[in-house]
């Protein structure tokens, strides 16, 4: 199906959020729901470029796909309007 489910979880402090792809081939997006609201919605942010990006299909080092999963300040503005519902 390829649809984002975007869960809020309480998460440790040091994960910011992941994504893990199930049977049905959406992307579980879980965000650490003790984030700001801006630190949520660069998380999520984050994880889409990874779906965006196609590292679950890659055999890239996590080391590189982490710094391509960078952002800018637009990026981050759009996200936090998605998360937040707008």
């Amino acid at each position: 199906m390829d649809s984002v489910i975007i869960r809020l979880l309480d998460l440790p402090e040091t994960v910011r959020g992941f994504t893990v792809k199930d049977e049905n081939d959406d992307y579980n997006v879980y965000i650490n729901a003790r984030l700001s609201a801006d630190g949520r919605a660069e998380a999520f942010r984050h994880e889409i470029d990874h779906i965006r990006l196609g590292h679950f299909y890659d055999q890239k080092p996590v080391a590189d796909k982490e710094k391509e999963a960078k952002g800018n300040g637009k990026e981050i503005k759009r996200a936090r309007e998605v998360i937040q519902g707008h």
